[in-house]
Parts: C-alpha cells; structure tokens; sequence
C-alpha cells in the first residue's frame, strides 16, 4: 500500500502540478503581500488626511459654537453699557443673553464690591432649569455667592480682557460642567468695573460635535491645558475629570504617553493601547479663527480624533479575508485544471513510463499505443517506439547468436571431452606397458650384462643360457605388447 501511495504521489504530473501551484502561490503571495501593505498605507493615509479634515470641521464647529457666545455676549455688552447706572435692568440683559442663544447655559452679570453706592456687592446669575431646557431660573440669593474670589471674576478684573475659563475655573451649577466666556464691563472712563460671564454646557458642545462622528466607534476629545476633559463621548468625564487620573489612561503607559503626546502642542499621529483594545490618534492644538474685533488670546485646548483599528482596518481585514479566501478556492481549481490539463499533456509520458518499466523487466516486444501528437511530446513518443523496435530487433539477434554460441559451446564441450579421454587412454596404456615391461626388461638388462661382463670366461653353455633367457624374455615382452594393444583396441571399439 505504501508502495502505490508513494507511486501515485511521486508521478510526474504531481510533481510538475505540485511545482507549478507552488511557483503561482510564490507569486500570489509576493503579489498579494505588496498589494496589501500598499493598500494598508494607503489607508493609513487615507484616515489621516480624513481625520485632518474632520479635526479642522471639529474645530470650526465647536469654534463657531465659541463666536456665537462671545458675539451674544458683545451684543448684550452694548447694551449693558447704556444702563450702567440701572442695576434693575441687568436682570433683564441677562435674561436676554441667554435667550439669544440656545448654547448658553447660563449667564452672570457680577460688578466689583460698592459700584452701586447703596450695595456692596452686586451680582445677577440666571441659568437654564434643566440641561437644554428653555425654561430660565433666577438663582436664590446670588449675594451670598462668593463672586469676587472665584477666578473667572479676579482673573478678568486683573487682566481687564476677554477670556475663557477651562472647566477646571468656572462656575458650576448643580451637577452641569460648565466652560465660561468672561467680558471685562467697562465704564465710560474705560475702568473695569464688572464681568459678564456667559456659561456654555460642555455636555452641549459635547452633543454637538460628537453628532458628527468620523466613524461608527470613533469619537473627538477636546482637553484642556490641564489636561481636563471639555469635549468626551462619556458625559460622567466631563465633570472634572482629568485624562491623567482616569483608569482607563492611568493604566496604560501608551495611553498615559498618547495624551503627554497631545498636550505638548503638537499635531500629529501615533497608535497606543487602551482597555484591551488599539487606538489610532490624530491631534492638533485648537486654534480659533482669526478675525476683527476679536480677542484671540490663546486658549491652550487640544483636539483630537481617536479610532479603534477595526474602524480604520476593518474592512481591510474582511477584504483580507475575503480575498485570501478567494485565492485559496481559485488556487484549488487552479490545481484540478493544472492536473487535469497536465494529465492530458503527460499521458504520452506515463505511456512511455510505464513501457519502459516492463521492456526493463524484459518484455523488450512490449506493444507501446500510437499517439496522435506533433509537439516535442509526440516527436519523443515516436522515438521512443522505433527505439523499442530496434531494440527488440537487437534483442531478437542477440538470441539467435546466443543460440548458436551454445550449440558452438555444447560441441566443442563433446570434443574435448573425447580428447580428454583419448588422452587418459593413451597415459593408461603407457603405464601399463610400462609396469608389465619392468620385469622381462630387467632380466634381459641382467643376461646382457652378465655376457658383457663375463664373455671371455663364460662357457658356451652359459652364453646359450643367457641368450636363451634374453630370447624367452623378449619373447614375454611381444607376448605382453599384443595382448595390451588387442585389449587396448577393444576398449576403443567399445568405446567408439
């Protein structure tokens, strides 16, 4: 089993599919990795230059809300200055103040101590009943107010010009944050001589300019120099709160580094964590339109946009998401094609494989399909089959010489053979005629050498002796050689 999965997996159409897919997910991915961090600046930049504007709408927003009081406040001021001399009607100036406009939370008309010869100290403070309520109430017993040590009153006496008083400085009524628009009031002799402080609900402003929200969890704060909140979605920060002692920011050295970051002046953008989540924060300092008649002290406030990352990345995740999904669905029918497309290419070769495996096994007249291709493919195909018949031809004559070389090898095996026995017979003979002529050829040596040695005094008889022994010895020895070559014949003819 092992042995098929690793042939199916190890098939050269896998491989080639396997190496093609591979190479276009390489290009996807160097591709798809440009595009998104491509797009992922641009919609860095995108939200910064869209967080620019919507800082510089926010501004003019809550700066316009700003030129409203301050422009009530003038309005109401000339007025003031005709009925200097009538403390009943500022009452009524009052009144009309906030009635003028719908921003104005409250408004106090305050005089420094015996202005009015027959009063020590004069002070009309009227305020809305409720938060953005029309209804209008008078306070009880404004005298008994401490006015002349809070410093929206010393501070404006001093300096003797308009100004605004961060949240931290202002009046407050019951349970509303206010921030507070001060006008010096001048007599004819152009000494100061009383404050109109025009109170404008931060949770007013918040509402307004938070109803224009950049994104769906993204929100504006606007701080003060302190570090105190004027503007914030959460109406409860608005009460005193400093962005340094809430925990949300406390607990974040990125946070706590953010809000250091915003309060220096600067404009810009960083990123930070808060409350398990990341931020993205674009501020600038809050400057005020510059015109006429204006007082343009500088307010020391800062503004910012901040936006969750799912605002500004979301949609590029999903779109990440989305695509990545696509590309691996694309890529898997771009596999199925690319297999079946290289199948059908490769099947010649798998052919040719699989033909080549058996003509190596020995099946060299192994019968390979004809292929209707004129490509490389094809041409090799072709050669491949009349390589095959050549080699079957060669095959065919190698087995005929293979045969006859045996038959040549079985032949020339009988022969020698035969010589090998011819040639043990003649040694058998030869040892034969040998041992049987050891004996009679020694007894004639013996009679031989007793004539040389003894013929002078050898009778006639004794020499007839030896003679007669030399001629029956030799008469053995012919009786021996005939009897050993009529055996010796035999055997051959037997044997033959």
């Amino acid at each position: 089993m092992q042995k098929i999965v690793r042939k199916i997996f190890s098939a050269p159409s896998i491989k080639l599919n396997s190496l093609v897919v591979l190479e276009i997910v390489m290009l996807l991915v160097v591709s798809l990795g440009a595009l998104f961090t491509f797009t992922r600046r641009a919609l860095v930049e995108e939200s910064k230059m869209d967080a620019v504007q919507r800082l510089e709408g926010t501004v003019q927003n809550v700066d316009n809300i700003l030129m409203s009081i301050e422009q009530a406040a003038g309005n109401i001021y000339f007025h003031l200055v005709e009925h200097l001399d009538q403390p009943d009607h500022m009452a009524t100036l009052c009144r009309r103040l906030i009635e003028s406009n719908a921003n104005i939370e409250s408004a106090v008309i305050a005089f420094k101590p015996n202005y009015y010869p027959d009063r020590e100290l004069f002070i009309t403070y009227i305020h809305r009943k409720k938060y953005n309520s029309p209804e209008l109430v008078s306070s009880d017993n404004p005298i008994n107010y401490p006015y002349t040590k809070k410093q929206w009153f010393t501070e404006t006496m001093r300096t003797c010009r308009p100004a605004w008083m961060d949240p931290g400085h202002n009046n407050k009524h019951g349970l509303e944050p206010i921030i507070t628009f001060c006008l010096p009031i001048r007599d004819h002799s152009q000494e100061c001589v009383g404050v109109i402080a025009v109170g404008l609900s931060i949770n007013l402003l918040s509402q307004i300019v938070l109803e224009t929200k950049p994104s769906p969890n993204s929100y504006s704060v606007l701080l003060a120099n302190d570090g105190s909140y004027i503007i914030h979605p959460n109406h409860k920060k608005l009460a005193g709160k400093n962005v340094f002692t809430e925990p949300d920011v406390s607990e974040d050295p990125s946070a706590v580094e953010a809000a250091k970051t915003m309060l220096k002046g600067e404009t810009g953008d960083m990123s930070f964590h808060m409350n398990g989540y990341n931020w993205y924060l674009f501020y600038k300092p809050f400057v005020r339109n510059s015109l006429p008649g204006r007082s343009m002290e500088e307010l020391k406030w800062h503004i910012a946009t901040i936006y969750p990352f799912e605002d500004i990345f979301g949609e590029y995740y999903h779109l990440v998401l989305h695509v990545l999904g696509i590309v691996v669905i694309a890529l898997f029918v771009f596999y199925l094609l690319c297999r079946t497309a290289i199948r059908k290419q490769l099947k010649p070769l798998m052919y040719l494989t699989e033909s080549a495996e058996r003509i190596a096994d020995g099946h060299y007249d192994e019968n390979i399909p004809n292929v209707n291709r004129d490509d490389e493919v094809g041409v090799f195909y072709k050669h491949f089959q009349i390589m095959q018949k050549e080699l079957e031809k060669n095959i065919a004559t190698q087995e005929e010489r293979k045969t006859v070389q045996n038959q040549r090898h079985e032949e020339l095996e009988k022969h020698y053979r035969q010589i090998m026995d011819e040639d043990q017979m003649k040694t058998t003979f030869l040892h034969s005629v040998t041992n049987r002529m050891i004996a009679p050829s020694k007894a004639i040596l013996d009679s031989v050498m007793k004539l040389c040695d003894n013929y002078q005094t050898m009778t006639v008889k004794e020499a007839e002796k030896e003679t007669e022994n030399i001629k029956q010895q030799s008469d053995a020895i012919m009786k021996q050689l005939v009897k050993i070559s009529y055996n010796e014949t035999g055997k051959e003819d037997n044997h033959e």
